[in-house]
């Protein structure tokens, strides 16, 4: 039966880990540039002062804004 200091020296080592290569992932992604060029769905430039502020941003503003209006919640009845 392994000892509880053991059990929390491997979650620990575990968290670490993790949190190294959680750094690196930021550090390579900081390196490439301020997220992606091109929208996937229009496939036009996507502004840079958009890629700073949103770096994940996959699509233009119109792009998102006609998908986010996709997911739009159906209003309820009163």
């Amino acid at each position: 039966m392994e000892k509880f200091a053991d059990v929390l020296d491997h979650a620990q080592a575990h968290t670490e880990r993790e949190t190294e290569l959680r750094i690196a992932a930021i550090q390579r992604y900081s390196r490439v540039g301020h997220g992606r060029a091109l929208c996937i769905d229009c496939g036009d430039q996507i502004p840079l002062n958009r890629r700073k502020h949103v770096p994940n941003a996959k699509r233009c503003a119109a792009c998102q804004a006609a998908e986010e209006s996709k997911r739009a919640p159906i209003p309820r009845r009163a």
